[in-house]
């Protein structure tokens, strides 16, 4: 009998996985796939790494919160050695982080207050954005600059390197190549059916505890036990794609202009598909592939187990294309359709949840109790990254029946404890809602 399960070994099964380890409990982690991950929410090395939002704002929080387990993390790992061999510079990527607004947010952008915070944050509109940064915008748009440290990108692969090695030192266990295949309450405990995809062969494991990090798999994982996530949760694919300025042409480009591409990446733009533009990585003779998308050009997904070796659309390409074109162009370098390469794409699937929020929550059982040894975090509708651990922290203090006092950490345990999950059982059944 373990003590607690989490199933999925991803960015967030890890993250919890780990916070858990910390707390000083036992876990095995189940991750369907190898070592070497291939496929996944997690897939890739970039992120945008943000903490813009409003006074007391839970993904903000989530954003702060994991930098600050990062930082424990690699304190735990380097151990009492002068010289660090894990640094935080592995994970984050320190740059300004450019946002796009239109001016008729007035509303939304007033709740950042900038004007007191001055220190992290520039903003401009019209002809001030090109003496300020550098950037040609519209009339009817303002532009934001977040300096942060560690605001800019972060390295999700890499990341999950390091909570594996600490979940593993603090004497935890993570078994690669284990596909639940079916779950199921028994009285007082839960019984998974485990597909070991390496052997062909399966057994049966039984736990007190479950955490579910299944990321699109969460509700194939759920289907016995809490059917009615399979209407909270939505798997969706969306393009990642890589780009480059053809070597001729980028050799053409002066320092100041260089400069200037650096400056203004990463970006979101907060409107219309949400185009995202952010260096991915650079090349020993200094030229860049950008990792381009549309935060919300979420497409559904026919068969989960095969969308990663599916080649994304060309259409899909061509507006990336354009995008691409587009921000350059704010940034005062102009180049023509052939001076943009394509180097590459895949298919990031996002659990998309029905309010676009992500939730750290228990199940409710088919009475309508809740269910205080199973714990869901899910439904990161492509923002779980830069918050992994902030969520983590979350789960396993639901799990153990944790917390802390501070009002921010509660707002965020009410926030992501989704509402249409966590009911009033007393009032109404999952029946009649779902």
């Amino acid at each position: 009998m373990e003590d607690i399960i989490i199933i999925g070994g991803g960015l967030m099964g890890s993250s919890v996985a780990w916070k858990l380890s910390d707390y000083g409990q036992k876990v095995l982690l189940l991750e369907q796939q190898g070592k070497n991950y291939k496929s996944g929410s997690s897939l890739g090395n970039t992120r945008i790494a943000r903490s813009l939002g409003p006074k007391k704002d839970v993904f903000s929080y989530v954003h702060n919160q994991t930098v600050k387990e990062v930082g424990q993390l690699l304190h735990f790992l380097n151990g009492e050695k002068s010289s660090p061999k894990h640094k935080m510079e592995d994970i984050y990527t320190t740059s300004p982080v450019s946002y796009l607004f239109q001016k008729d947010d007035r509303e939304e952008i007033a709740k950042f207050r900038f004007k007191k915070q001055r220190k992290f944050y520039r903003i401009a509109s019209g002809d001030a954005a090109f003496r300020k940064f550098g950037m040609t915008i519209r009339d009817d748009q303002v532009l934001v600059r977040e300096y942060k440290k560690y605001s800019g990108t972060m390295n999700p692969l890499a990341l999950i390197d390091k909570l594996r090695l600490g979940i593993e030192k603090k004497g935890s266990q993570i078994k690669y190549k284990h596909k639940v295949v079916r779950l199921l309450k028994k009285e007082n405990f839960y019984e998974l059916e485990v597909l070991n995809t390496k052997t062909n062969k399966t057994e049966t494991i039984q736990t007190k505890k479950v955490i579910i990090a299944a990321g699109a798999y969460t509700t194939a994982v759920l289907k016995d036990i809490a059917p009615y996530f399979r209407k909270l949760v939505t798997p969706k694919r969306v393009l990642a794609s890589f780009l480059k300025i053809r070597d001729q042409r980028f050799k053409q480009l002066s320092e100041g202009e260089i400069k200037n591409i650096i400056n203004g990446h990463p970006m979101f733009s907060q409107s219309g598909k949400m185009y995202f533009s952010m260096i991915d990585k650079i090349e020993k003779d200094g030229s860049m592939v950008f990792k381009i998308g549309g935060h919300l050009m979420r497409r559904n997904i026919i068969d989960l187990d095969r969308v990663w070796t599916f080649e994304p659309r060309k259409k899909e390409i061509k507006w990336a294309k354009k995008q691409f074109r587009k921000y350059l162009e704010m940034l005062e370098i102009h180049l023509e359709k052939k001076d943009i390469e394509y180097v590459g794409a895949y298919n990031c699937v996002y659990a998309v949840s029905k309010t676009k929020i992500p939730f750290v929550t228990n199940i409710m059982d088919q009475d309508g109790v809740l269910d205080k040894d199973m714990v869901v975090v899910s439904g990161m509708s492509g923002v779980g990254a830069k918050g992994c651990l902030g969520y983590g922290l979350l789960a396993a203090d639901l799990l153990l029946g944790r917390g802390e006092s501070s009002s921010i950490y509660r707002k965020a345990a009410r926030a992501f404890g989704n509402p249409e999950v966590r009911l009033n059982t007393k009032r109404i059944r999952p029946k009649r809602l779902f």
